[in-house]
C-alpha cells in the first residue's frame, strides 16, 4: 500500500531542505500510484497529523492527483492559516475548467483566500492574488 510509505516519509523529522529538494517529488510519484483504498487512509488519518505534515502533503498534491487531491486540499483549507495558505498555492495548479468551475462556484474558498490576504506576509499576498485572479 502506497499511503504507508506516503505517512512514513511525511511523518519524518527530515529538514526542510531536505524535503523540498529530494523528497517531495518521492512523495509525489508515490501519491500518483494511490488506489482508492490509499486515498481513503489518507483522509481518515488526516486530523491527527501535525501541521508540518499537512503543509508537506498540500506542497506535493498537483492537479495530476485529479479530485481526489481536489477534495483533499479543500479539507485543508478549513485548518489553520499557514496550513490553509499551502492548500490554496497547491490549488493553483487546478486549472483546468472543471476545477476553475467548482472553485468559483463555492463562495467559502474564495472567502477563505480573501480572509488570509488581510494578514498574509507579502509572498503569500502573492500567492493568494494570483489565485483570486485566477478564479474570477
Amino acid at each position: 500500500m502506497m499511503y504507508t510509505e506516503v505517512d512514513k516519509i511525511l511523518s519524518e523529522d527530515s529538514s526542510d531542505n531536505y524535503f523540498y529538494d529530494d523528497e517531495f517529488m518521492y512523495v509525489q510519484e508515490l501519491i500518483s500510484k494511490f488506489t482508492e483504498d490509499d486515498w481513503k487512509y489518507l483522509v481518515q488519518n488526516l486530523k491527527n497529523k501535525e501541521d508540518k505534515y499537512k503543509i508537506r502533503l498540500a506542497y506535493c498534491i498537483d492537479e495530476d492527483t485529479g479530485m481526489n487531491g481536489f477534495n483533499l486540499l479543500l479539507e485543508l483549507l478549513d485548518e489553520n492559516d499557514e496550513v490553509a495558505e499551502y492548500a490554496i498555492d497547491s490549488l493553483r495548479s487546478f486549472d483546468e475548467e472543471p476545477y476553475k468551475k467548482m472553485i468559483v462556484s463555492d463562495k467559502e474558498i474564495i472567502d477563505k483566500a480573501e480572509n488570509l490576504l488581510k494578514s498574509a506576509s507579502l509572498p503569500v499576498k502573492r500567492i493568494l492574488e494570483a489565485f483570486l485572479q485566477q478564479n474570477k
